[in-house]
C-alpha cells in the first residue's frame, strides 16, 4: 500500500471528506511508469473537476493488487495484463480489461561486462550466462520472447526466477545475474547504476503498441458503474495529453513520487508512456503476447476477446478510440 512520499503527496491532493460513495472510485496500482498519467490526474485535481473522488492505493506487486480487486477492497486495478489473463484462465471469469494504462518500457537489460546485443545473447547460449526474470509477468514475456525469437530457450541459460523486480535489479547491479527484465523507470535506474545496456524491449517483442499495464474491473462492477468508469477513462486520457503537452512540468511533478533523479526518470518515462486507449494495434499486441503465454504453458487458448470489454472506452469519448 502507499507509503512514504507517495502517500504524503497523494494525501495532499486527495479526497474531500464529504465525498459520497457514489463519486468515490478506489484504485489500486503499482509503483511503475505505466501509471504516470494516473498520478498526474490526481496531482492536478483532474478527477475532482470531473466529479470523481479517486482514492489511490499502491501495491508492491501484481498479486495483492489483483486480490484486492477480486475481493472488492478496490474498484479498479492498474495491473499487468498477463496477471489478469492468467487469473481469468484460472477461473476468475468476472475479470474484465476496460482500457489501457501504459505501453513499452518493459526492458531486457544486460550489466556492464556482459552481452551488448541480442545477437551476443544468442551466441552465449550454453555458456552459463545468468538470466533473471519474473514468472507469469510482462517481464517474463520480454525475456522469453527475445530468446524464442532468437531461436533459444531457457534450458540454454542459467535461469533465476525472482519474486520481485526490485530484487532482480539489485542482482544485476551486484552481478548475481548478467541479464534481467525490468520495467521503467526502475529499468533506467538500474541501467545507470550498472552501466548497463538495453538489449530489447516490449515494443520489439509484442509491439509496436506493446501494452504493459491495463485498467481492470470486475464484470459486476462494470455493469453497475459504467458512467463513472467512462469518466475515469476520459480523465486518464486528459492527463496523458497534459503530460505530452508539457513533459518537463509533468517530470517535475512526478519526481518527488518516483524518487528517481530527474535525468534518469526522464529517460524511463519517455520509454514507458501512457496508453489510455487500447486500439486495434494494442489488442493485436495482446494476442501476440498471449501466444507466448500459451508457449510457456500458462494458458491453453487465447482469451483476450473474452476479457477485453470495449464498451467503457467507446463511451468515454477518448481521442482515437
Amino acid at each position: 500500500m502507499a507509503s512514504g512520499p507517495l502517500a504524503a503527496i497523494l494525501a495532499a491532493c486527495g479526497s474531500e471528506p464529504a465525498a459520497t460513495a457514489a463519486s468515490t472510485l478506489r484504485v489500486g496500482h503499482l509503483p511503475a511508469g505505466c501509471i504516470q498519467h494516473l498520478l498526474l490526474a490526481q496531482i492536478n485535481g483532474l478527477f475532482k473537476k470531473a466529479g470523481l473522488n479517486v482514492v489511490l492505493t499502491q501495491f508492491d506487486g501484481p498479486p495483492p493488487n489483483l486480490q484486492s480487486l477480486v475481493t472488492g477492497a478496490i474498484d479498479v486495478s492498474h495491473n499487468p495484463w498477463t496477471t489478469v489473463i492468467a487469473a481469468y484462465n484460472g477461473g476468475q471469469k468476472d475479470l474484465r480489461i476496460i482500457g489501457g494504462s501504459g505501453k513499452g518500457g518493459i526492458e531486457l537489460v544486460a550489466r556492464e561486462g556482459s552481452v551488448k546485443s541480442v545477437a551476443e545473447l544468442a551466441a552465449s547460449a550454453n555458456k552459463g550466462l545468468k538470466v533473471g526474470t519474473l514468472r507469469l509477468d510482462t517481464l517474463e514475456l520480454v525475456t522469453y520472447g527475445t530468446l524464442r525469437d532468437a531461436g533459444r530457450s531457457y534450458s540454454q541459460y542459467s535461469m533465476t526466477f525472482f519474486p520481485s523486480m526490485v530484487g532482480m535489479g539489485d542482482a544485476l547491479i551486484h552481478k548475481s545475474v548478467d541479464v534481467a527484465s525490468l520495467a521503467q523507470p526502475y529499468g533506467a535506474t538500474v541501467v545507470s547504476s550498472a552501466n548497463g545496456t538495453y538489449l530489447n524491449d516490449s515494443n520489439q517483442v509484442w509491439g509496436p503498441q506493446a501494452s504493459d499495464c491495463v485498467v481492470n474491473v470486475t464484470a459486476g462492477y462494470l455493469e453497475k458503474n459504467r458512467s463513472k468508469l467512462e469518466t475515469y477513462l476520459h480523465v486518464l486520457d486528459e492527463a496523458a495529453k497534459l503530460r505530452d503537452s508539457d513533459f518537463e512540468k509533468a517530470l517535475t511533478q512526478l519526481q518527488p513520487i518516483y524518487q528517481v533523479p530527474q535525468p534518469i526518470l526522464s529517460e524511463g518515462l519517455k520509454r514507458q508512456t501512457p496508453q489510455p486507449v487500447l486500439d486495434t494495434a494494442a489488442i493485436q499486441g495482446l494476442h501476440k503476447g498471449v501466444g507466448y503465454l500459451i508457449d510457456l504453458g500458462y494458458l491453453k487458448s487465447d482469451v483476450i476477446d473474452s476479457v477485453f470489454d470495449s464498451r467503457i472506452q467507446d463511451g468515454a469519448k477518448l481521442g482515437g478510440a
